[in-house]
């Protein structure tokens, strides 16, 4: 069964846990014996709200611990939890304490150490400073529940938004700089700086290309050049600088790249301004999703 962040958050677990001990139904007043080593008391129930159905994707406060320590808490953390709903893979698992939960529903929550670490979390082994018979105590709130068409609708209309937001930005970009150069079918922008007189570069061919990475506000995230690198506060003594080799046409940069420097001959330059969908898209790589990227280019050598 895939967790999409409940796993996550246990590795942040760093402190020592004093063990509860084994308890009986007796010592947890309040609460209901769902069953063997899973006791649930809701603080907060909605009965006409929507209710979780295996395979929606829920959206949860979380934090727990013992009795004594809390080892983790969405709040501080910054972020909810996600998880896939789904019915209890062993008796005590805390997710058949989920579909028992409805939207805005709220929940303490008491399970197994061991279990949940090693079975519902899918560690290898409980942390060394767990004892076998912890129990850890949850406070869980349902702040949303989406089915996978609806989680998916969801980040469309938000990629969709930020696109369109994208090429506004970009189209004032290129109205501020006086830029009229048509787009190509895939929308990169070719701005031609000196024509080569060497060899085409072709599809298939490796290459070597001198760049320079920016973004529309001048700012430089990248470069191979040693001297820009250092002009730009961006320079890495650790790391290499020359002109970059790869296969072109076959997918080893992104499609700006590979049309682009399929225009130039042997030194020639250019300056290819790469609207998102052929860079790195909804990807915050580099900068923000959906960054329009600027790299001035110059095509060094197309290898035999």
């Amino acid at each position: 069964m895939k967790k999409l962040g409940l796993g996550l958050s246990i590795i942040a677990v760093s402190m020592a846990v004093i063990s509860c001990g084994n308890k009986t139904t007796a010592q947890y007043p309040g609460y209901d014996k769902v069953e063997e080593g899973l006791y649930v008391k809701y603080v907060t129930q909605n009965k006409e709200a929507r209710k979780v159905a295996v395979g929606d994707i829920l959206t949860m406060s979380m934090k727990y611990g013992t009795e004594d320590s809390t080892l983790f808490d969405t709040e501080l953390n910054g972020q909810p939890i996600q998880l896939r709903a789904d019915t209890g893979k062993y008796v005590g698992d805390i997710l058949t304490a989920f579909m028992s939960m409805g939207l805005g529903d709220s929940a303490s929550i008491i399970v197994n150490a061991d279990s949940f670490f090693m079975k519902t979390a899918g560690m290898p082994s409980s942390p060394d400073f767990i004892d076998s018979a912890a129990m850890l105590y949850f406070s869980v709130g349902l702040t949303n529940i989406q089915s996978m068409e609806e989680m998916q609708a969801e980040a469309d209309a938000k990629n969709a938004e930020a696109e369109a937001n994208e090429m506004v930005i970009l189209n004032q970009y290129l109205a501020d700089n006086n830029i009229t150069t048509e787009p190509t079918e895939s929308g990169l922008i070719f701005i031609s700086k000196k024509e080569g007189t060497g060899k085409q570069a072709v599809a298939g061919k490796k290459v070597k290309v001198h760049y320079e990475g920016m973004f529309l506000d001048g700012t430089y995230f990248d470069t191979s050049v040693e001297e820009a690198a250092k002009e730009n506060d961006i320079y890495n003594p650790q790391r290499p600088y020359g002109p970059f080799e790869f296969d072109l046409g076959v997918g080893q940069v992104i499609k700006g790249w590979d049309e682009g420097i399929a225009m130039l001959k042997e030194g020639g330059k250019a300056r290819l301004i790469i609207p998102s969908k052929i860079a790195y898209g909804a990807a915050p790589r580099p900068g923000a999703p959906f960054s329009t990227l600027i790299f001035d280019v110059e095509l060094i050598e197309v290898m035999d």
